[in-house]
């Protein structure tokens, strides 16, 4: 599970933005949200860069703690609280706290009510309430003991709170447990059901349960459903409304058409069958054995006989061949030497050209001799080319 953007503003908005590394006094430095791992003196960040290494650098430990030590599940809210109480206080302050415990047991409140215990600090060597961290203990607990189905209604003259005698962090009841009080359940004329969230006590034991069969292997017993409660008419819509959407979605459906029947006896007829042999019976040998099939004796000694005429007959094929060969040589070779000659003028001519204004003229028709050279050398290229590519791909 990873913290959700609620909880992160949370975090943000009581550890506060520093753009600029600040000095703490017991002599580290602190920047952007909370970070103290890599701030130095003179560092600088801004808001994006502090956001993520507040989502992706400091959390994702405090998460995998909060894994590691709460057996019970965790709703996405309490989960939030506590890594914003965890990254507060530290994690061995948290592993050591009474939270943990609580947590495991499956006493939210009491677990709520130890959260409540970090609120002090020590200033100018007392002990001493801070605002600023009652404040957060108190939003944290607040995010904590959300309710997923709303707020619980208790009114003071049905339930009249007390304040506890003598010190204000001693518990004078310990040993008993806390009391959930739960929204009231819907009127007993809404219409649907829905199954009712489970108590403390019971995502305690399911969750341990869990982990202990993947630390074993084995798959959790499946505990039996609670019964249904109603639902309200505003919370979803009824089975008859789901059922009328599934068939405007789905539409008409055309009438089935049945495949042709196989071949086979008439009706009233009852097939024959066969009697399937009883479990570990031996197999019924109806059939006979096939006979062994004949060897096959090869002698590698025996004179072969060959006749003279189908030697004639290769031997002329195969001078057919050769013939064949040699006329072929014959009828696209001088093309391709025209081709290559022609090419050799045209790379001549046009070197000529690029390079006569380099030297001085001799003659006059020096001058024509490299664009001549090049464009008969081209000339030539071409069609012997044409005619080579006929040649080769003329069909005998």
């Amino acid at each position: 599970m990873r913290m959700s953007a609620n909880g992160i503003e949370l975090i943000q908005s009581f550890e506060g933005f520093r753009p600029q590394a600040a000095r703490l006094p017991g002599g580290g430095w602190l920047i952007g949200y909370g970070h103290t791992a890599t701030a130095r003196a003179g560092l600088q960040i801004t808001l994006r860069d502090a956001v993520l290494i507040l989502r992706h650098h400091d959390l994702p430990p405090i998460e995998q703690l909060i894994a590691e030590q709460v057996l019970a599940p965790l709703s996405q809210n309490e989960f939030d609280a506590l890594v914003s109480f965890a990254f507060n206080i530290g994690p061995e302050a948290f592993a050591a706290s009474d939270v943990v415990p609580a947590l495991n047991a499956g006493d939210r409140a009491r677990a709520a009510d130890a959260m409540w215990a970090w609120r002090l600090a020590n200033i100018s060597g007392e002990l001493r309430v801070v605002d600023a961290l009652a404040r957060r203990r108190a939003a944290e607990i607040a995010m904590f003991l959300e309710h997923p189905a709303g707020r619980a209604a208790i009114p003071g003259a049905l339930v009249r709170p007390l304040a506890r005698q003598g010190h204000d962090d001693e518990d004078g009841d310990a040993g008993s447990r806390s009391v959930v009080i739960s929204p009231r359940p819907a009127p007993e004329s809404a219409i649907g059901s829905v199954l009712p969230p489970e108590n403390s006590t019971q995502a305690a034991a399911r969750a341990v349960s869990e982990r202990i069969a993947r630390i074993l292997g084995e798959a959790p017993p499946q505990a039996p459903s609670p019964p249904l409660s109603p639902l309200t008419a505003g919370d979803g819509p009824t089975p008859e409304e789901i059922t009328d959407a599934v068939k405007a979605l789905v539409g008409d459906d055309p009438p089935l058409t049945l495949a042709p029947r196989a071949k086979g006896p008439p009706e009233g007829v009852e097939r024959r069958r066969m009697p399937r042999p009883a479990a570990g019976a031996a197999p019924d040998d109806t059939y006979p054995p096939l006979p062994p099939a004949e060897g096959l004796v090869v002698d590698d000694l025996e004179i072969v006989e060959i006749d003279e005429r189908d030697v004639e007959r290769a031997i002329q094929e195969n001078g057919d061949l050769d013939t064949a060969a040699i006329r072929n040589l014959g009828a696209w070779l001088p093309y391709a030497t025209l081709s290559g000659l022609g090419l050799v003028g045209l790379i001549a001519g046009i070197e000529r050209v690029l390079t006569q204004s380099a030297r001085p003229l001799l003659r006059e028709s020096d001058a024509y001799a490299g664009p001549v050279l090049a464009l008969g050398g081209g000339f030539l290229f071409l069609i012997a080319s044409y005619y080579l590519y006929r040649a080769l791909t003329r069909q005998d």
